[in-house]
């Protein structure tokens, strides 16, 4: 039964993300410019700020080399969605104006914890202690959201199995 609970939950984790490469197409600002982030969730990475809709082309060349790369042509937006794998870190990419930025930033390791000490394998009390009360809650996340930033925290059995910074332009 519980694998079949997590069977069901990274199938539900792949929708989603599939979806926000996907979306509506909005774009990250109204005026047709990068406004830059606008959340007080941001992940700190190897001493470098990683924020939805912040440039990813800085912050690729301060994190460095990825362990794995993928690029496909958007289906939401003009150019291409890119991938960027750091071990358990990746970052995913949505190009506007000739540039990348950051859609999502997803956690699936122990050693990346969010900059208020919540990481995989803590329990739903722990994340509920440092963050406060949820914009929403199912049984398999809680949610949170603050400017352009949704922070997810994917539950199994009331214990975090993955972290998901999203951007509100997918």
């Amino acid at each position: 039964m519980r694998k079949r609970a997590l069977t069901a939950l990274v199938c539900a984790v792949a929708l989603a993300c599939l979806s926000a490469g996907c979306g509506s197409g909005k774009d990250a600002a109204a005026d047709g410019g990068q406004a830059g982030p606008s959340s007080k969730y941001v992940f700190e990475f190897k001493g470098v700020e990683v924020a939805v809709n912040a440039e990813m082309a800085p912050l690729a060349e301060a994190l460095g080399e990825p362990s794995d790369y993928f690029e496909s042509e958007s289906c939401a937006f003009q150019g291409l969605d890119k991938v960027y794998t750091y071990g358990g870190v990746t970052v995913r990419t949505y190009p506007q104006d000739g540039k990348d930025y950051v859609l999502s930033v997803e956690l699936r390791d122990d050693a990346f914890p969010t900059r208020e000490g919540i990481y995989i394998g803590a329990d739903r009390d722990a994340v509920l202690e440092a963050y406060g009360q949820p914009a929403d809650e199912t049984g398999a996340a809680v949610r949170y959201v603050d400017g352009d930033c949704t922070l997810a925290f994917l539950l199994t059995d009331g214990t975090v199995t993955g972290i998901t910074y999203t951007s509100d332009a997918a």
